[in-house]
C-alpha cells in the first residue's frame, strides 16, 4: 500500500461512526477485513457477540526465533457533540492541513499506522524473525469486556511474552528547549478499596456518639492525610526522564505533570454511600477509593499501608479488586535499542528531537498483556505541530483532528521502526 492510500483509507475509517456499543463497530471492523483481504491476509473476527467483533491477523515467519510482535490498537470511539464541533464529526474532512474527526487521535490514527507497517511485512515470512499480528478491539472505550478481554479469555497465548505496540505516546513535548517524542512504556496498579464502619443508627433529632459516618470519616480523614507515605513501586522510569532531560525541574507544564505522575501514587474516592433515607442517622456508612501506585507495587503493601492507618479505629476495609501495573526499562527489556531506533527513524523523516519514555496516563489495553511478561510501548508518532498539551484536549474532547503530514510522519516513522526489529538484518539494507 503507497502511503497516499494509507491517508485515504485512515479518512475512510474515520468516516465510519463506531461509537462504542454501536453498529458501527462491526461496519469498522469489516473494513479492515476488506483491506486485508486485498492483500491476500487472511484475518478472523473474535467476537464475544456476533455483532461486535474483534479483529485478528497474523504474518507468521518461517523460522521465529524471537517474541512475537503484536500491533494492537481500539476501533471503537466516544460521540461527539456535532453542534460543538468546527467540522463533521464524522467527516474526515481536510481543512488547514488538518484531517478533522472523532478517532484522529484515539486511536484510529495507530490502527491505520499499524496497518501500513504489517501490509508492507505481507510476503516476507521467510525474512522474518518472529510472528507479527494485527489486532484491532472495540468496547476500549467501554471497558474492554467485549475487547481485548474478551480476545485473552479466548487467545491468551497472543498475550504471553510479546513485545507489544500499543496506545498512549508518540506525541511530542517541548521541553527545557529541545524537542521530545513521548514512549509509553508502562502503566500504574489499580487497586479498589471499599472501606466501611457501622455505628448506631436513629432519628437525625438525636445523634449520638457511635455514628458510622463520623468512624467513617475518621478513617478517611487518616488515609488521605497519609496519601504521601504510600511510597510502594518502581521510579525507573522518572529516574530515566530525568537522566534524559537532564533535569527534574521541567518548564511545560503538561510535562511537568507527566514527570511527577512518574513518581507518585495517589488514592481518590470512586463513590460513597451514608444511608438511604432522609432524616436517618445511618447503621452504615463505606467509601470506595481507588489507589493509582507505580508499576511494581505489590497488593500486600498498600494493605500495609491501610493497617497503619486504620490501627485503633472502627473501620474496616477490603480489597474489592487489584490489577498490577507493568513497566519496560533498560534494566528488563530491550527499551533502550527501541529508543535509538525512534530516535533515528524520527530524524530521518524530520523529527529534531529525541524519545523520552513516560508511564501512560490511564489504564489501556495494554494492561492485558503488560500482566503476562509481555513489554508494552505506546507509540503512534507525530510531529510537534501535534505536541502532547495541544491534542490532550482534544483526545475525548471537540474538534478532535491531525496534521496530515503528522500521520504521515507516524506511518513512516512506525513502519521503519517495526521493520527492523521483525526483519532479519540483511534484509533491511536502505532503513
Amino acid at each position: 500500500m503507497k502511503i497516499e492510500q494509507i491517508v485515504e483509507a485512515f479518512r475512510e475509517l474515520i468516516r465510519i461512526p463506531s461509537v462504542t456499543g454501536s453498529e458501527g463497530e462491526e461496519r469498522a471492523c469489516a473494513y479492515l477485513e476488506s483491506i486485508l483481504s486485498e492483500y491476500g491476509i487472511e484475518s478472523e473476527r473474535i467476537a464475544r457477540v456476533k455483532e461486535r467483533p474483534n479483529l485478528l491477523a497474523g504474518i507468521r515467519a518461517a523460522h521465529p526465533h524471537r517474541e512475537p510482535l503484536m500491533l494492537i490498537s481500539h476501533i471503537d470511539v466516544v460521540d461527539g457533540d456535532a453542534e460543538k464541533w468546527t467540522h463533521p464529526v464524522f467527516g474526515a474532512e481536510r481543512a488547514e492541513g488538518r484531517i478533522w474527526g472523532r478517532g484522529t487521535l484515539d486511536t484510529k490514527q495507530l490502527t491505520m499506522m499499524e496497518l501500513y507497517a504489517f501490509l508492507r511485512l505481507a510476503g516476507q515470512e521467510e525474512h522474518l524473525n518472529r510472528d507479527v499480528w494485527f489486532l484491532a478491539t472495540i468496547d476500549e472505550e467501554g471497558g474492554s469486556a467485549y475487547g481485548m478481554e474478551y480476545v485473552k479469555s479466548v487467545r491468551p497465548e497472543l498475550f504471553r511474552e510479546a513485545m507489544v505496540i500499543n496506545e498512549g505516546g508518540g506525541f511530542p513535548l517541548h521541553i527545557n528547549g529541545e524537542d521530545y517524542m513521548m514512549l509509553t512504556v508502562g502503566e500504574k496498579a489499580v487497586c479498589k478499596v471499599k472501606v466501611w464502619a457501622e455505628g448506631t443508627g436513629g432519628h437525625a433529632s438525636a445523634p449520638g456518639p457511635d455514628q458510622a459516618m463520623l468512624k467513617l470519616a475518621a478513617g478517611l480523614r487518616r488515609i488521605f492525610a497519609a496519601e504521601k507515605e504510600l511510597t510502594c513501586g518502581s521510579r525507573h522510569t522518572q529516574e530515566t526522564m530525568e537522566r534524559i532531560v537532564g533535569s527534574g525541574d521541567w518548564d511545560n507544564a503538561v510535562g511537568a505533570d507527566i514527570f511527577g505522575y512518574a513518581g507518585q501514587n495517589s488514592i481518590g474516592m470512586r463513590n460513597y454511600r451514608i444511608g438511604e433515607r432522609s432524616n436517618v442517622i445511618p447503621a452504615w456508612a463505606e467509601a470506595v477509593l481507588e489507589c493509582k501506585v507505580l508499576p511494581g507495587a505489590r497488593r500486600e503493601e498498600i494493605e500495609a499501608f491501610l493497617d497503619r492507618q486504620l490501627e485503633g479505629l472502627s473501620v474496616r476495609y477490603e480489597i474489592l479488586g487489584y490489577e498490577p501495573g507493568f513497566e519496560s526499562h533498560f534494566d528488563n527489556s530491550r527499551l533502550k535499542e527501541l529508543v535509538e531506533d525512534l530516535d533515528e527513524a524520527g530524524r530521518r523523516h524530520g523529527f529534531r528531537g529525541r524519545t523520552l519514555p513516560m508511564l501512560a496516563l490511564g489504564r489501556t489495553d495494554g494492561r492485558f498483556f503488560g500482566s503476562e511478561g509481555s513489554m508494552v510501548y505506546g507509540c503512534s508518532p507525530l510531529l510537534t505541530a501535534d505536541s502532547f498539551d495541544v491534542v490532550l484536549p482534544k483526545v475525548h474532547g471537540n474538534d478532535e483532528s491531525i496534521r496530515e503530514d503528522s500521520f504521515v510522519f507516524g506511518c513512516l516513522v512506525l513502519d521503519e521502526v517495526i521493520r527492523k526489529n521483525v526483519l532479519e538484518e540483511e534484509h533491511n539494507e536502505g532503513l
